[in-house]
C-alpha cells in the first residue's frame, strides 16, 4: 500500500486505439508521493516517460529523478540521497479498447504491470520496484565516513571519542617481555652502580 497521493496516472485509450509504433511522451513532477513504507521521499518527484504501442501491449521507458532519506550504515545517521533512476516496463491492457470486453491477463510473466479497466496507465508501482532497486546495499552519508566508536558508540565524525587506543591482544605477551626485560636492565644497572660506589 502507498502513502501519500496516487500520482503518475495516464490515460491512455487513444494510445492504444492507434496504430503500432505510434508513441506519446510526457514529462511528469509530483508533489508529496511517498513510493513504500520504508523509504521516504524528500521533494517532488520529477521525470520523463515515452509510452510506445506495440502489438500486444504499451511499452514504458523514461527516467525519474527524486531525493529519498537514508540511513548511514556507518554512523547510523539520516542523510539524504538524489537519484537518478531510468525504467523501461510493459504495461498490458486489461480491457479490450476496441470491443470493451476483458483482455487475456499473462498470469505467467512477473515483470509486466497492467492498465486498468479505465485505460489509465499507473506509473507508481513500477517506479518503486526501479528505485528500491537502484538503492545500494551500503548506504554513506559520505565515502569517508568514520562511523561509530565500538566501544562507546561517538560519533567520530565529529573528532575523536575518549576511549584510550586500542592495544591488539597478539602483542601483549610483548609488551609483558619488553616490560619485564627493561626492569631487569634497570636492576642490574643499579647493581652495577652499587658495586662500583663500594
Amino acid at each position: 500500500m502507498l502513502k501519500g497521493k496516487v500520482a503518475m496516472i495516464f490515460n491512455v485509450a487513444q494510445l492504444l486505439k492507434a496504430s503500432v509504433g505510434t508513441a506519446l511522451e510526457e514529462n511528469f513532477d509530483e508533489e508529496d508521493v511517498q513510493l513504500d513504507h520504508d523509504l521516504k521521499v524528500c521533494g517532488p518527484i520529477t521525470g520523463h516517460v515515452r509510452m510506445r504501442r506495440t502489438n500486444q501491449c504499451i511499452l514504458v521507458d523514461g527516467w525519474v529523478e527524486l531525493t529519498v532519506e537514508l540511513s548511514c550504515t556507518r554512523c547510523l545517521r539520516d542523510f539524504e540521497h538524489v537519484m537518478h533512476v531510468p525504467f523501461e516496463e510493459r504495461f498490458y491492457p486489461t480491457v479490450d479498447i476496441l470491443t470493451g470486453l476483458a483482455a487475456p491477463v499473462a498470469d505467467d510473466e512477473d515483470d509486466i504491470f497492467y492498465i486498468d479497466d479505465h485505460h489509465h496507465l499507473n506509473l507508481t508501482e513500477a517506479i518503486r520496484q526501479n528505485v528500491l532497486l537502484e538503492i545500494p546495499i551500503v548506504t554513506l552519508c559520505q565515502e569517508d565516513c568514520a562511523g561509530l566508536c565500538s566501544r562507546c558508540g561517538y560519533d567520530l565524525n565529529l573528532g575523536p571519542c575518549a576511549c584510550p587506543p586500542e592495544v591488539d591482544e597478539r602483542f601483549s605477551v610483548l609488551s609483558t617481555l619488553l616490560g619485564n626485560g627493561l626492569t631487569v636492565a634497570q636492576d642490574a644497572q643499579a647493581n652495577h652502580k652499587k658495586t662500583t660506589q663500594n
